[in-house]
């Protein structure tokens, strides 16, 4: 595949890991409501792009992400919580766009990071595949969370919140491995037929 070819591929492929972040980020498909949590699915195409096309890529799908949680948050945010992710409606607005923008490209750069620096020690790609997918949704989840205490920390109820974010992100956790080896699989295996053609 010529250089030409390979960077409109990425750019498709790009292109259409965005297209479904706005479809999640906007539509209940993006959230498995298990109450009282509500699951979201929202940072497994920003894995998935991250392992397939690597840590640029992964970081302007975080980016991605983090604007449009922003612009969901400013636009259709229901909950005090929700809120906090609008820099228009927080009160604190610089807080708000870190909160919103770091934590998800981050999530982007470490997923590919991992797993570039994994699949050449691991012979088992879905191990590989499954730890990066792991730790970067477990940082993220600290990361936005942390924000969430650090920035806000008036956050009524902090055990309650505590408890149920605990449960929101293991649940996360394993629905992002899980989906994510899933996909990543068949995808890399057809991405490589590709690149030999």
């Amino acid at each position: 595949m010529s250089q030409v070819n390979k960077k409109t591929a990425q750019m498709t492929q790009l292109t259409l890991l965005i297209a479904i972040l706005v479809v999640l980020t906007f539509t209940p498909l993006g959230f498995i409501q298990i109450p009282p949590v509500a699951i979201t699915i929202l940072h497994i195409p920003v894995i998935i792009g991250a392992i397939a096309m690597g840590p640029v890529c992964g970081g302007i799908l975080g980016l991605a992400f983090g604007i449009l949680s922003m612009l969901k948050a400013t636009f259709m945010g229901v909950s005090p919580v929700d809120l906090m992710f609008s820099p228009f409606a927080s009160g604190a607005p610089i807080q708000s766009l870190i909160m919103c923008i770091l934590p998800r490209v981050l999530l982007g750069v470490i997923a590919g990071l991992l797993y570039e620096a994994l699949k050449s020690r691991l012979s088992n790609d879905a191990l590989s595949i499954g730890i990066s997918a792991g730790i970067a949704t477990l940082c993220h989840t600290i990361m936005v969370m942390g924000c969430l205490w650090f920035f806000f920390s008036a956050i009524p109820l902090k055990e309650v919140f505590l408890t149920i974010v605990g449960v929101n992100g293991l649940l996360e956790l394993g629905v992002g491995i899980v989906i994510t080896i899933a996909v990543c699989k068949p995808l890399m295996k057809y991405l490589k037929t590709r690149v030999a053609v």
